[in-house]
């Protein structure tokens, strides 16, 4: 499964289930076969789509129906019901071709003359079929093509987390559903409030370990840099949730852990789900300290008042 790092492209073929031709829709401006369609789930870690780019890209033949749907989805819970209305519109609609295309050609057609990055809405699929192709293989990744990807990164992925724009910030339960790692620096570097909200969001959906544990390092860092107890604890929840679903966890996670306080969620799930052998000894020590020293207190109270009582 793609990580946002891997922003590589796709090969051009068919059009999209459910699409209608270009010339149904808006025409693609140049000739030959159309593009085969992207799949989702490279899409979604690739950019921060915004409305008119997801509906030209059903009507050209970039998206399926039902990863329209699912893409229309997931914005919108990135977004919110206020941002993300265009989106919850695409949603609505389903896979039913006709009534799909329709709301497609309205958001696109009400987009003209706004002004912005999303008023050629071919140009995120171009940067999405480089990065495809280039990820999967297709091409040799030239220097021609290598700029080309870094800067249709930049300007579809980085800056619009460096603004804000891909997700909504003042909204925990949006950012819970976090799954663009470039979201969570940028809002480090910006300072917001919930980014420990997002960091755990990042570690309930995303595929890659290696792309969520250096993030949940920088939350405990700062937590414990600026003695933030509400920070540390997502930290650690975050920390706590990686060690579930993946089963792993770095160097770095577990020197910030030991410094936090025993007895978190962080130190039950690594213990319960992390391989024994890669855990450090001082956790080894607090699991299996915990059981003689709860067996000598009774023991001491057993003594202590059988004493008394006598």
């Amino acid at each position: 499964m793609p990580t946002p790092d891997e922003t590589a492209a796709p090969q051009p073929l068919g059009r999209a289930e459910g699409a209608p031709s270009p010339d149904e829709g808006l025409a693609a401006s140049s000739p030959g076969p159309a593009p085969s369609p992207l799949p989702a789930e490279f899409v979604r870690y690739a950019v921060a789509l915004e409305a008119p780019e997801l509906a030209w890209g059903h009507l050209n033949g970039r998206l399926t129906a039902a990863d329209t749907g699912t893409l229309a989805f997931l914005r919108r819970c990135d977004l919110g019901p206020g941002p993300g209305a265009a989106f919850a519109r695409v949603h609505a609609r389903g896979t039913d071709p006709s009534p799909l295309a329709a709301v497609c050609r309205e958001i696109v057609d009400g987009w003209t003359g706004r002004g912005g990055d999303a008023e050629d809405p071919r140009r995120v699929w171009d940067h999405l079929e480089l990065s495809h192709r280039l990820f999967r293989g297709g091409s040799d990744g030239g220097e021609t093509d290598e700029r080309q990807l870094a800067a249709g990164r930049r300007e579809f992925l980085l800056s619009r987390a460096a603004s804000g724009r891909g997700m909504n910030w003042q909204d925990s339960s949006a950012l819970l559903g976090t799954d663009r790692p470039e979201e969570i620096d940028a809002a480090f570097e910006r300072g917001e409030e919930l980014v420990g909200v997002a960091v755990i969001g990042l570690a309930l959906t995303h595929p890659d370990a290696t792309a969520i544990l250096p993030r949940v390092a920088r939350a405990l860092d700062r937590a414990l840099e600026s003695s933030d107890p509400r920070l540390r604890h997502q930290g650690i929840v975050a920390l706590a949730h990686t060690a579930r679903l993946h089963g792993t966890v770095d160097r770095r996670c577990l020197d910030l852990l030991r410094r936090c306080p025993r007895g978190s969620e962080a130190d039950d799930d690594l213990w319960a789900y992390v391989p024994r052998r890669r855990l450090p000894w001082w956790l080894w020590r607090h699991r299996l300290g915990e059981r003689p020293r709860r067996w000598s207190r009774r023991i001491v109270r057993a003594l202590f008042g059988a004493r008394g009582d006598g």
